[in-house]
């Protein structure tokens, strides 16, 4: 269910529309704590990046209330929008985009949420690509890359895969292994709850016969 929590505005002159916008927190981490504990609130935290603007925006759900700071700019992206983006392990990868002198980007950009530092690889989609959309694949090992648009302004039906590793360092590679492993960890201890649940109601059941 919608539910509408205050009017603010957003801290820029520029018009926000096919933007990249993200949560801070893993979704399953948010789930697992509102499960946890439905009575403690806390602070959410977003990430909006939209042609010059760039933003950390924070909610505060006690006291109600928008808090916004700007972000780092990288200057090889700086006027860029319509990107396609995947978020994992706090980095954002950027794959293509257009920029305001309708110029078709084929660069492929990283930003570290942690270090607040931007990257740009050297190494560039194969062809240039605006309007399109990245997706993860469900083991966080490959990017799909599917449709858009290319720099003759003919719509593509595309679809490129990519490997994460290709775009995140060893040490971030190493923390989504790690999370991975905690999740399977999570898995075989909710199974193993599940089967001492069943048993105890066998057990109940057979006293109660």
């Amino acid at each position: 269910t919608f539910q509408f929590i205050k009017h603010d505005t957003l801290p820029t002159n520029n018009s926000i529309c096919y933007n990249c916008f993200v949560s801070k927190s893993e979704n399953g981490q948010v789930q697992e704590m509102m499960k946890i504990n439905q009575k403690y609130k806390q602070n959410y935290q977003m990430l909006l990046f939209c042609n010059k603007t760039r933003l950390l925006i924070e909610y505060n759900e006690n006291n109600n209330t928008f808090q916004f700071q700007k972000l780092p700019v990288c200057h090889d992206m700086k006027p860029l929008f319509k990107c396609a983006y995947v978020y994992i392990n706090n980095v954002i990868l950027f794959f293509g985009g257009w920029n305001i002198n309708n110029v078709v980007s084929k660069s492929v950009h990283k930003y570290s949420i942690q270090e607040k530092k931007w990257m740009t690889f050297q190494k560039p989609l194969p062809s240039p690509l605006r309007d399109c959309v990245a997706i993860l694949s469900e083991d966080n090992t490959y990017v799909h890359i599917i449709g858009g648009v290319n720099d003759g302004y003919k719509s593509m039906s595309t679809h490129m895969k990519t490997e994460v590793r290709e775009w995140l360092s060893e040490e971030e590679m190493k923390k989504e292994e790690e999370k991975d492993s905690d999740s399977e960890m999570n898995k075989i201890v909710k199974k193993k709850d599940v089967k001492n649940v069943n048993v105890e109601i066998f057990f109940v059941l057979f006293v109660f016969d």
